[in-house]
């Protein structure tokens, strides 16, 4: 079969493959995908997609020869355009010649329905107006004013975080993925009749005191027979019982000499697992939006279910900004400081199996456009690290209002974490983080987690424990609401909070062991040891 694909920033021109117009072909069928001139109900101008080009005519050539095993056909041309494509324009064209129409209109739907799913080409955002040659979309955001509270900040992450897109990954790459499909029993669990230790299988209505041995079922053995009176067959746990109305005896309840079995006890324990007493065929087993733990993936690697339907991974892109940051590796000269909030980033995602692509680049707003602007890959989370504040440099906010991102949040007035910006760009969400690394930490764990919460298909919000002071916690009287680092366990049937030293938001030693932050009211002075308590657990520290 001759398979054409091709991503373009141009014009689709779709042409008719040769081996269409040569009359081997009985049918030529074609899909023509137009941009809408409206988007979410809202008049646009344009749309801009995007795509990571090799991996998408990887998936799409994939698909196609998946699909053709099944609907045999001669040739396929697909060209998908990205960039900014008008209202009107061919976003995408396919076409697919067959013998027989039924497998052309076949495949073609069957691409089509594939495509979303597993093809990593997606709309960026929709354009109101078309851009100039060569420049960004007009926006002109307004910069929300007034500092908005964790909960305000949290509020509005539930309100624009959708999840992202399912696809289907191998059984060993799904663990801590979140499940898309509920999951049903293929078949009965267990599928037949299984004995439930060593022993020997009797008939049920048998109460002789000795048996004959007649044969021995090992596990994975398959020896269907119908016992006879003062018959047995020894049995392992987990084989395969031979017939019904059965009791197995268990080793210990039986003494053997050569070839006949002595029972020494019996009660009314038939020790079998019986056909479907876990779950029956088509029941749900596992629910979509579940996390998939490792008992979860060993429950559905005994179902059969190799390849499973979750939300794909966010694209993250991190930027760390300042000249005076070096990398841990070098020696900083007098004025400069090692970078850490690079590696808390990369921890912090690594543990939800994100790798992200990071960047370290100085104090220059034109080189940190162009470096976001042009990544190897789109992205559906941009982290800026450092420039968040008001200073002369701090350039975080101009920059996003530059890249197209509507400025959702500037600040807050939780502390550390203040100068937090929250932007968002068509489905991208934009994080400009304060330069300060238990400012940093806390803004991952509250904000970052409750987006990254969001993408995958739960709730956008961190989890919100109650728990209780095991020490003195001095407040202090401060104006704002703060998340204080502090060392959780849990003990007589109760979580129990130390809290830990910090002098600034720069403060980095706290978090050698902080696997915690306690949610401190506002104004509040001293909270004494047994005092009820708000803490969120990290995902940093364990």
């Amino acid at each position: 079969m001759d398979i054409t694909i091709q991503i373009t920033n141009a014009a689709i021109a779709q042409n008719t493959p040769a081996v269409a117009r040569s009359g081997a072909a009985g049918a030529w069928a074609e899909f023509l995908g137009l941009v809408r001139g409206e988007e979410n109900g809202q008049p646009i101008a344009a749309l801009e997609y995007e795509a990571y080009s090799p991996m998408a005519v990887r998936e799409m050539r994939r698909i196609v020869e998946e699909l053709s095993a099944r609907h045999p056909c001669l040739a396929v041309t697909i060209i998908h355009r990205i960039g900014i494509v008008p209202v009107g324009a061919a976003a995408i064209f396919i076409g697919v010649a067959a013998k027989h129409r039924a497998a052309a209109f076949a495949l073609l739907a069957g691409f089509m329905d594939r495509l979303k799913q597993d093809v990593p080409i997606w709309k960026r955002r929709a354009l109101a107006e078309l851009p100039p040659p060569g420049g960004l979309a007009p926006v002109a955001p307004a910069t929300p004013a007034q500092p908005a509270s964790a909960g305000e900040v949290l509020a509005l992450l539930e309100r624009i975080c959708r999840p992202l897109e399912p696809e289907r990954v191998p059984l060993a790459d799904a663990a801590g993925r979140v499940l898309r499909e509920p999951l049903c029993a293929p078949e009965d669990q267990p599928p037949f009749d299984r004995s439930s230790v060593d022993g020997y299988a009797v008939r049920l209505d048998d109460m002789a005191a000795q048996f004959r041995i007649v044969d021995e079922i090992r596990a994975g053995d398959w020896k269907p027979c119908q016992l006879q009176p003062g018959e047995a067959v020894r049995i392992a746990t987990g084989g395969a019982l031979p017939g019904d109305g059965l009791q197995v005896v268990m080793r210990e309840d039986a003494e053997r000499e050569g070839a006949v079995v002595s029972v020494t006890r019996r009660n009314r324990n038939r020790h079998i697992r019986f056909r479907g007493e876990d779950a029956r065929a088509g029941q749900i087993l596992v629910d979509a939006g579940t996390a998939l733990q490792p008992g979860t993936l060993g429950l559905l690697a005994s179902l059969g279910c190799v390849r499973l339907p979750v939300t794909r991974l966010p694209r993250v892109l991190h930027v760390a900004t300042g000249n005076e940051i070096v990398a841990p590796d070098e020696s900083p000269r007098p004025g400069q400081i090692r970078d850490s909030n690079s590696t808390l980033v990369r921890a912090f995602l690594g543990r939800r199996h994100i790798a992200p692509v990071q960047l370290r680049i100085p104090e220059d707003e034109a080189a940190a456009a162009t470096a976001i602007r042009n990544p190897q890959s789109a992205v559906d989370l941009l982290l800026i690290s450092g420039g968040a504040s008001v200073g002369e440099h701090d350039f975080t906010l101009r920059l996003l209002v530059r890249l197209g991102f509507t400025i959702l949040v500037s600040k807050t007035t939780a502390r550390p974490g203040k100068p937090l910006i929250v932007a968002q760009r068509g489905n991208a969400l934009a994080f400009g983080l304060p330069g300060n690394p238990l400012a940093h930490f806390v803004c991952l764990n509250l904000y970052v987690r409750a987006a990254l919460e969001a993408f995958a298909g739960g709730e956008a919000c961190p989890g919100f424990q109650a728990g209780v002071l095991a020490a003195d916690l001095a407040a202090g009287g401060e104006p704002r609401e703060t998340f204080w680092p502090a060392r959780w366990k849990f003990t007589g049937g109760r979580a129990t909070l130390t809290p830990l030293r910090w002098s600034s938001s720069g403060d980095l030693t706290s978090l050698a062991t902080a696997n915690a932050l306690i949610r401190v009211p506002a104004g509040a002075e001293r909270l004494q040891p047994g005092a009820q308590v708000e803490f969120v657990a990290t995902e940093i520290m364990a």
